[in-house]
């Protein structure tokens, strides 16, 4: 994978992860259909699946095999390698670093940690607690000189004390 992975890659991983077994791509792109939790996070289409399935597989996180099954034609399989399963569990194991991540890498992470292990996700979620704490703490420390920077700033704090506020209630009580 590249330097800077995409959400929708570690998402592919996330399922493959899930099935022992391996999927074949229509059973993935199900995944991310209407009505599906992960297809309330990310959008993708079966065009863009088979994209990010090609680059996993170049990058040696997924390998892919044919079967067939009787008369019908043959289907590709996809599997997570042990590489692709270390890369994903490193991921799960990081908070991300913006507010702004949030919405959509920390929710993608938020939501394979629970399926994958519980235990996984109650230290991403506090971690990523102090993670935007310590950011939190960083942006009430600036002072612009510009009104406009000074608005940024308080939107971004506001947005900040909003998903702190949310993290927190997402811990046992």
């Amino acid at each position: 994978m590249p330097p800077r992975e995409r959400p929708a890659e570690y998402a592919i991983l996330g399922l493959l992860a899930t099935e022992e077994s391996g999927s074949h791509g229509y059973d993935l792109a199900r995944s991310f259909s209407e009505g599906e939790p992960l297809a309330e996070i990310l959008r993708l289409e079966p065009g863009m699946l088979y994209h990010h399935l090609k680059r996993l597989e170049r990058a040696g996180a997924v390998s892919q095999s044919t079967i067939q099954t009787g008369s019908r034609p043959p289907r590709q399989i996809y599997q997570l390698t042990e590489s692709g399963r270390e890369r994903l569990i490193s991921w799960l194991q990081s908070p991300v670093e913006h507010t702004r991540e949030i919405r959509l890498e920390f929710l993608v992470k938020l939501y394979f940690a629970r399926q994958l292990a519980p235990d996984l996700a109650a230290k991403l979620i506090e971690m990523q607690l102090s993670t935007l704490r310590e950011l939190r703490e960083s942006l009430g420390q600036r002072e612009p000189a510009d009104p406009f920077l000074t608005s940024v700033t308080e939107l971004r704090q506001s947005q900040t004390d909003a998903a702190i506020r949310w993290l927190e209630s997402l811990q046992p009580v």
